[in-house]
């Protein structure tokens, strides 16, 4: 039994033999046990610090169902005594857990002031959970919360150090030009992509594809986009906040009439909002299947 556990069961022994010789308790003693139970465990009390609290707060359940009175005023006596251990357990854990939050967390956030985009987007957001935990009181919560950022932040600093390095060989101009050919077909199209990445983190796309795509259908479109990128490791995450399409026409072979015959949807130029044009490269497939122009 650690220190802790020893000083909340001792500190608590008067109080146990004083509830135990108690008697029974009504529905309304219940509810408030109950309502104890329900702050801790939203507190992120441990499930083995109630334990006991839960098995007496089960017994009492069985005991009524079978109105057996005398065995549910005794359970109900030992939960009074169970939450009082945890109640107190709690309160030194919240001693110890404030200094603990306060030295890990000053160090984390110094760490974190080395960290830029992506990765102190991340970083930024898990504090963000770390701080309400903190701001409600919910203090072993929180120290677990911190401690899945202690483990994230050396990702995180991972990231950083490769991002640094794809920023500076991203900027630039990036093309492709290739024929999409399905083997023994005697159809093809040409499927070509211009990428533009800023210093100032701007992006600039252009896709297109002019040919035949299937045995049964032509397709001659081009989109053109514009937004912003970052980059978090080597992947590159790119937010398309406008795209124009300058042509979209699909021309489909039918079999019945003999003949291709064209269908053109409509062009547009429309700002976006919801993210729905978002995209991710990583770049070494930008290196592999783009030249730089």
């Amino acid at each position: 039994m650690n220190v802790l556990n020893s000083k909340v069961l001792f500190s608590t022994i008067a109080l146990a033999a004083f509830l135990v010789g108690c008697g029974g308790a009504s529905k309304t003693k219940m509810g408030e046990i109950e309502n104890r139970i329900k702050a801790l465990t939203d507190k992120g009390t441990p499930d083995s610090i109630l334990a006991n609290v839960k098995v007496f707060q089960y017994n009492v359940a069985a005991a009524q169902k079978i109105n057996n009175s005398g065995h549910a005023r005794k359970y109900t006596d030992s939960m009074l005594v169970a939450i009082e251990i945890a109640e107190k357990w709690y309160e030194e854990a919240m001693v110890q857990n404030k200094s603990y939050l306060d030295t890990k967390g000053a160090d984390l956030r110094n760490r974190k002031a080395a960290l830029t985009g992506l990765p102190l987007r991340t970083a930024d957001s898990m504090f963000a959970v770390v701080d309400s935990l903190v701001k409600m009181n919910w203090l072993i919560m929180a120290r677990t919360k911190l401690d899945k950022l202690d483990t994230a932040m050396v990702t995180l600093e991972n990231d950083e150090k490769k991002s640094v390095e794809v920023r500076k060989k991203v900027v630039g101009k990036w093309g492709d030009a290739h024929w999409v050919k399905p083997e023994e077909a005697n159809y093809k199209a040409l499927d070509k992509k211009v990428y533009k990445f800023t210093k100032d983190m701007k992006f600039e796309g252009d896709e297109s594809m002019k040919g035949q795509t299937t045995e049964f259908m032509k397709e001659d479109w081009q989109f053109l986009s514009w937004g912003d990128y970052d980059i978090k490791g080597d992947t590159i995450f790119i937010f398309v906040k406008r795209e124009k399409c300058t042509r979209q026409i699909f021309t489909q072979w039918h079999i019945k009439d003999k003949k291709w015959i064209e269908g053109k949807k409509p062009t547009y130029d429309s700002t976006i909002t919801n993210g729905a044009k978002d995209r991710f490269i990583l770049y070494s497939d930008l290196k592999s299947d783009f030249k730089k122009m």
